[in-house]
């Protein structure tokens, strides 16, 4: 019997002890069943509506050049005081303040991304450039099979963007 997947969310930021490899507190969510069946990677944009950096972050995730890409994403905007309960991409509905403090929800905007297999592959608190989304969006379908950790894979996906940057001239 195929119980689906579970996304597990355990973060890195948040933690007392960030130097030990152990997350010291994780949370598993179960997905919705039509996304269980999707490889889509999902995108999870959490915003308030009196933040003028989520506007800032809404504008760049509109932009023209991140269409295509956003296309291959399944892509929940969740507005973390939101008073009635958010469904997907979750199989249950909970409430902005659980989920919020399940997935270690800070400040917005923050922006999390998941790979094919819908585990946690980045995490961002504030803006992104086009072109940093541009970035990410590209490489998180690709990401190496090796990286088994949210921690390796934010790494990794760290390491691009500095050296597409430092490429650039903008560091």
């Amino acid at each position: 019997m195929r119980w689906g997947l579970i996304l597990l969310a355990c973060f890195i930021i948040g933690c007392k002890d960030q130097t030990s490899t152990q997350v010291e507190s994780s949370t598993t969510l179960a997905l919705d069943s039509s996304i269980i069946e999707s490889s889509k990677p999902i995108a999870l944009v959490f915003y308030s509506t009196s933040c003028q950096p989520c506007k800032v972050l809404e504008q760049n995730l509109a932009h023209a050049k991140l269409q295509h890409l956003l296309s291959s994403f399944a892509l929940y905007p969740i507005d973390i005081y939101a008073k009635t309960p958010i469904t997907l991409p979750f199989a249950t509905p909970t409430s902005a303040k659980s989920l919020r403090q399940n997935l270690h929800i800070y400040a917005t905007p923050t922006l999390m991304l998941f790979d094919k297999h819908h585990l946690v592959a980045f995490k961002h608190i504030g803006i992104l450039s086009v072109d940093d989304l541009a970035l990410l969006l590209t490489l998180i379908p690709t990401l190496p099979e090796n990286l088994q950790t949210q921690e390796s894979k934010q790494q990794w996906l760290n390491s691009h963007l500095t050296h597409a940057r430092a490429s650039k001239g903008s560091l």
